[in-house]
């Protein structure tokens, strides 16, 4: 029954049993005989089903999610109950960084961290802001940092920190050094460029703002970047106060009872290092 329940949230949250099954590591086909074996139990329908990919819950769907989170979160606190009386594994954390929050925000969180290490495998992945919000999403990530305030009903947002962008670079070279076009910087440089009626001749689109910065260093190009990476030498241009932004933890809206004890380490940090 639990492994139908957590089947049925996944397709309750992704409304799509592909995805569904993508993100369980199961076939399809199993995805959709969990749930028909659950809508025969529960003697009702779950989903409707609108076309091949395209499905909604019911009525009967949406309370069934509720209790199923409050019976899944109980489970997870009766399985750390009962770990607690043996030697428990530790407990794997996929923590997701914008490319500026790994430049900025990582080295000391991760050094803040480091004395759970006994606790807890911490697996670190970098990413865009909007990709890092799907992972979140889809359930392949326990925690985002990101620097665009994207919003969703399935995860919390907590704002941290402050970020000055800059012009920077070779203010007299045609090449402009772009992100790619879901990240947080490239959403400002777009803003920047229309704003300016500046329509880049030669662009080159990098998916590093390390790499952006060390060849900003070397005299090549010019962007729109955070302040804090670049190297002193590389000249610079204010903007206004409407490029200063801020920086987000994205969670779960119910975290897990066994990550509960990182979230607080990781939300005391970022607020007592605003």
């Amino acid at each position: 029954m639990l492994k139908q329940l957590a089947t049925f949230k996944a397709v309750y949250e992704t409304r799509n049993f592909s995805q569904a099954a993508e993100q369980l590591f199961i076939s399809q086909p199993t995805v959709s005989s969990q749930i028909k074996q659950l809508e025969t139990d529960l003697q009702t329908r779950l989903f409707n089903r609108n076309g091949r990919q395209e499905i909604q819950p019911t009525a009967s769907g949406t309370v069934l999610y509720r209790q199923a989170q409050k019976l899944l979160e109980a489970w997870d606190t009766t399985k750390l109950a009962v770990q607690a009386t043996s030697q428990a594994l530790p407990t794997t954390i996929r923590l997701g960084a914008s490319h500026t929050t790994a430049s900025l925000i990582l080295p000391g969180l991760l050094t803040q961290l480091a004395p759970l290490s006994d606790h807890f495998n911490i697996e670190v992945s970098l990413a865009n802001s909007a990709d890092i919000l799907t992972q979140m999403t889809q359930h392949h990530l326990d925690f985002g940092l990101v620097e665009k305030p994207l919003v969703t009903d399935q995860l919390a947002r907590l704002a941290f920190g402050h970020d000055e962008l800059v012009h920077a670079g070779q203010f007299d070279q045609p090449l402009w050094l772009l992100r790619e076009p879901n990240s947080g910087v490239r959403h400002y440089t777009n803003a920047y460029l229309k704003a300016q009626n500046i329509q880049p001749t030669t662009t080159m689109i990098i998916h590093s703002n390390q790499l952006i910065a060390d060849l900003l260093a070397e005299g090549i190009g010019q962007t729109i970047i955070s302040k804090q990476v670049l190297a002193a030498t590389v000249p610079v241009e204010p903007l206004a106060p409407n490029y200063q932004r801020q920086f987000f933890l994205l969670t779960p809206t119910t975290v897990k009872p066994a990550l509960k004890p990182l979230q607080a380490k990781i939300i005391t940090y970022l607020q007592n290092n605003d």
